[in-house]
């Protein structure tokens, strides 16, 4: 069976003159953000530019490389220290001593170059605490190494993945890029109890597609961003990059505000689209009429209705990566999971998104229900997401995650399989040892 999401079809097709009546269009958020870091009044999607980076990120597993490709370039250190930001959030732990010779050797590096935002392990993921802690801010431009920096667009802040080009980022703080068109998606109505956002979020990539996600930023707006927080619009801001889009953002409102003023970050300047923005799509969806589904393997956009998974015999559960690992996450988890046990064969690992949400957990009894529930929980970071890191799949094993990808040997043995589904549906998977219905464990 083929999902069809409720409303999805597009609204509007594109517009093709930028100009009307001789007066100009107005730019979308991300055009408007790229103008700024590349020092330009107005940008059209098409053009061609050099944005600075307000910061720069890379995290572990890349350090020594682009270090040794800067050394080869005569470069001895970024070209801005102060903007640059690296983190331990794949190898938390070593598991070997080649991995440990590595920790120390980078933490050598990042001495050298004199960079200001280095975390060490057990901070967290570095797509998710960087906006707890004012690191990252809404209207900026972020390049970074690792794809899942489109996480930042949760509140306003376009991220923008170069990856094999991130050495020329270092040197220069910037780096050519096409100004990318944005798909516009209108969300309406309120999620039913049982149905997380991570469902929404996979049901929209799904709808959409990579032929018409492809190089494109996804700008989510209506009346539904009201009541979804900044860990809902993490889900879906981290889900489309997986199917060829550029990045995806939300635009800073009240909500994002109020999350900022919590935590005693600066104020800061809210960026939105013109209201005669060039769109070259616009969707609709009404989150009212959302079930929960799951992606089967082995690709992330391979979604249908999670009634054509249930009763898959599953091995191992996980919670967590940066797609699913903040605090709502686990609450949606622990929600499911209170006063049960996880079934007998199964294995639970939950991996909180950053310090402030395995606190928030601790503080609030989360951490007392997995615990109780026989689940085990890893240090803040990206777990078993990232090849199975801390806890690999067998050959011949199914397992039930939150993770951002199924791909073959994404999570360890090349024989093994991935489904992807929300916190609440991993959760119920893992009390009945097979696939099934939040919903069913929902008074």
């Amino acid at each position: 069976m083929i999902l069809s999401c409720p409303g999805s079809e597009p609204v509007l097709g594109s517009i093709i003159s930028i100009v009307y009546m001789g007066f100009a269009m107005g730019m979308t958020l991300t055009e408007k953000i790229m103008a700024r870091a590349s020092g330009r009044n107005e940008l059209r999607a098409g053009h061609i530019v050099y944005p600075q980076a307000d910061l720069a990120t890379i995290h572990d597993l890349y350090v020594v490389e682009a270090d040794r490709q800067l050394t080869e370039l005569g470069v001895e250190r970024p070209w801005d220290p102060e903007r640059v930001f690296v983190c331990f959030d794949h190898d938390t732990i070593p598991q070997t001593v080649a991995v440990a010779n590595r920790a120390r050797q980078i933490r050598e590096i990042v001495k050298r170059w004199g960079v200001k935002y280095f975390f060490g392990p057990g901070r967290g993921q570095g797509h998710v605490f960087p906006m707890e802690i004012g690191i990252v801010k809404p209207g900026e431009c972020v390049l970074a190494y690792d794809i899942h920096v489109t996480n930042y667009g949760a509140i306003g802040c376009l991220g923008l993945a170069l990856v094999f080009e991130f050495p020329a980022v270092l040197a220069t703080g910037s780096h050519w890029l096409k100004v990318p068109e944005t798909i516009r998606i209108d969300l309406s109505g309120k999620l039913p109890r049982g149905v997380g956002i991570r469902d929404a979020a996979a049901c929209i990539i799904h709808e959409i597609g990579p032929d018409a996600a492809d190089y494109r930023v996804f700008e989510y707006t209506g009346e539904a961003l009201a009541h979804l927080g900044v860990d809902a619009r993490v889900k879906l801001c981290n889900l489309p990059i997986e199917i060829g889009a550029k990045s995806a953002i939300v635009p800073a409102d009240d909500v994002v505000a109020e999350w900022i003023n919590e935590r005693n970050i600066n104020s800061f300047e809210a960026i939105h689209s013109d209201p005669d923005a060039e769109f070259a799509e616009t969707y609709a969806f009404n989150l009212s009429k959302m079930e929960p589904t799951v992606a089967l393997p082995p690709r992330p956009e391979n979604v249908a209705p999670l009634g054509e998974a249930i009763g898959v015999p599953i091995h191992a559960a996980y919670l967590g990566s940066c797609a699913a690992d903040q605090y709502e996450d686990m609450a949606e988890a622990a929600e499911i999971l209170r006063g049960k046990k996880l079934a007998p064969g199964v294995r639970m690992i939950v991996t909180p998104g950053s310090q402030e949400v395995l606190t928030r957990c601790v503080e609030d009894g989360l951490m007392d229900v997995f615990c109780e529930a026989g689940a085990m929980v890893g240090p803040p970071g990206c777990g078993p997401c990232a090849i199975g890191r801390g806890g690999p799949l067998a050959d011949g094993e199914t397992c039930i995650a939150t993770v951002t990808r199924n791909d073959v040997g994404r999570m360890g043995s090349r024989e093994a399989r991935i489904y992807l589904a929300s916190a609440a549906t991993v959760a119920a998977s893992s009390v009945k040892g097979e696939i099934a219905d939040p919903r069913d464990f929902l008074a």
